[in-house]
């Protein structure tokens, strides 16, 4: 097995290909840290940030407010105003205002409901009701001169964006490289059925278990190294906490995803195959890794390894059953994986032909 593993490691180092996708992945990567500094950057100066574009363009709203009051009050970013005389006809949603000279102050909307974007005018006008009603209720205030309540805010630990952006975000940085070398499992198990070399290798006084294992080892050392550069990289821009543990986690996490790509590549006839195979079982993968990391982080609850992983980051308590619970059923999964992927690779259907179909596999092996 160590044969094999270290022949994989020397042809990949070797290969042009792997050192072009290598060198693109870490150009690839400091774009990334860039951004997500960027966006801590003005998280923490307490700049708007946009996440979606604007709707000024399409919601529209004529107002007729002679005193500003609430018309000012309006975010024009998410609507566009346009003045209106009571002589004009209304062509879109109209705004009524009264001109403020004591209250009651009186205001009349009349909605366009032809438009898709009626909601967004009427909850942008509502909310300008609600502003500019706090700003003359202040000033009924002064004017008595009565002084004001003074509300003090005091923030403690992070908004939940910004742990998202320190955490979740450095997280899946950490994790993205485990899912940059299926290629490399690929080329090394369906390559050998595409250029007719299997036959020779399983010729050789080799066990066909110490092949698929040896080439999976040669593909964890490399994303363990791969890993390792990943994480200084990133440690020179974010805080990487315990950055040991989660080095070990990775890694860790590395068997089960490798043994699920050999499991594939085993069993697939061709690249084509292979490709498409992989990459269903990579978006499974990543939404059984990020969907219960996006949950922990909105509701402290949970297990798995990026949750793990975050925990670590974020210097939280780790108890013993998170460890049990994430080791085990990193284990657990390899060990599956990788006897399906041996069981296959030893049946000579399999390697020579003619495949038998899933069905039949499953019913031979219960």
């Amino acid at each position: 097995m160590w044969t094999i593993t270290k022949w994989e490691i020397k042809s990949t180092f070797r290969s042009r290909k792997f050192l072009f996708i290598f060198m693109f992945q870490m150009v690839t990567l400091f774009s990334m840290i860039f951004i997500f500094n960027s966006v801590l950057q003005m998280m923490n100066t307490g700049e708007e940030i946009a996440l979606t574009p604007s709707l000024n363009e399409f919601a529209c709203l004529d107002v007729n407010d002679p005193s500003g009051v609430i018309k000012d009050e309006i975010n024009q970013k998410a609507v566009m105003i346009r003045s209106t005389s009571l002589k004009s006809p209304m062509e879109n949603s109209l705004l009524l205002v009264d001109e403020y000279n004591t209250l009651p102050l009186n205001a009349s909307l009349f909605l366009d409901y032809s438009t898709p974007m009626r909601s967004v005018i009427k909850e942008e006008v509502e909310s300008a009701v609600e502003r500019s009603s706090r700003e003359i209720t202040d000033q009924i205030i002064a004017s008595m001169g009565k002084e004001q309540p003074h509300v003090k805010e005091e923030a403690v630990g992070e908004s939940l964006p910004l742990r998202l952006v320190n955490r979740v975000m450095v997280a899946i940085l950490l994790i993205l490289p485990l899912f940059m070398f299926g290629n490399l499992i690929i080329d090394s198990i369906v390559g050998e059925k595409e250029r007719k070399t299997g036959e020779s290798l399983i010729a050789m006084p080799l066990s066909r278990s110490h092949i698929i294992l040896g080439k999976s080892f040669a593909v964890i050392i490399i994303m363990a190294i791969q890993l390792l550069i990943w994480m200084i990289i990133i440690w020179g821009g974010f805080k990487v906490h315990n950055a040991h543990l989660v080095y070990l986690v990775l890694v860790l996490t590395a068997f089960p995803v490798v043994g699920l790509t050999s499991l594939v590549a085993v069993y697939s006839k061709n690249y084509k195959e292979a490709g498409i195979s992989i990459t269903l079982a990579y978006i499974i993968i990543i939404g059984f890794l990020i969907v219960p990391a996006l949950a922990y982080i909105s509701q402290k609850s949970g297990m798995g390894p990026l949750i793990l992983i975050i925990k670590l980051l974020g210097s939280e308590n780790i108890t013993i059953s998170d460890i049990v619970s994430t080791i085990s059923g990193l284990v657990f999964s390899s060990l599956i994986f990788y006897g399906l992927a041996v069981w296959l690779f030893e049946r000579d259907d399999i390697i020579f032909g003619p495949r038998p179909g899933v069905l039949r596999l499953l019913r031979d092996l219960l």
